[in-house]
């Protein structure tokens, strides 16, 4: 897995409103953290099995805290996984990373995550040829709100395409104007040629602590 540090969690508060108007430039931050993860993906996306099991009790295996749960129907009527924050081996073993300096759930910007493809015993996104144009994604966090977010686009990236992980995918130097979601992983399904980059608009919110 990738040994590379991850930088520390966001301290910010997650902004619980799908109305938000401002977000915090956070791209230099993120770029960095994608950099080192999308592009060094042959360590953390192995093809061969044997790996940790999610939910092991061995400590290597923990993500460390959940940070939120990530559910998408179209991977099975009872999917879900566990986000945990950063993008190192020891979160994409146990299920979802966030990338670090992206946004939070419900925020003006593009809240990002990557998961395992294969190489786990049970990868997050192997099923990810799935998800389609449409497709419903739901992002619930520790304060009860879930947020609701709808499939805009679904394609395949180089390694090196850190900026899928903007505030504005593609356009790192442009104002967010909306609340975004992208899911990074691997392609093909059993390697790390390419990344399949999934990308969603906030659609609607509920709930609350």
């Amino acid at each position: 897995m990738n040994s590379t540090p991850v930088p520390d969690p966001l301290t910010s508060t997650p902004a619980e409103s799908a109305n938000s108007t401002k977000a915090a430039d956070n791209s230099s931050k993120a770029h960095d953290a994608a950099t080192r993860t999308l592009a060094s993906w042959r360590a953390t996306n192995p093809a061969s099995s044997g790996a940790q099991a999610v939910g092991s009790t061995d400590a290597h295996a923990s993500g460390g805290t959940i940070t939120e749960i990530l559910r998408i129907p179209a991977l099975g009527k009872n999917w879900a996984q566990p986000v945990y924050e950063g993008v190192g081996g020891q979160q994409l073993r146990a299920g979802v990373g966030h990338f670090p300096g992206t946004e939070q759930p419900g925020q003006i910007g593009n809240f990002a995550v990557a998961g395992h493809r294969s190489g786990v015993a049970i990868p997050a996104f192997r099923d990810i040829d799935r998800i389609r144009t449409g497709s419903t994604i739901q992002v619930t966090t520790a304060h009860r709100i879930t947020y609701t977010y709808t499939v805009t686009r679904v394609r395949t990236v180089a390694p090196t395409d850190v900026n899928v992980i903007a505030q504005v995918p593609d356009h790192p130097n442009a104002a967010p104007t909306k609340a975004k979601l992208t899911i990074v992983t691997c392609w093909p399904a059993t390697g790390h040629a390419k990344r399949v980059v999934v990308e969603a608009d906030l659609v609607s919110s509920r709930g609350g602590a």
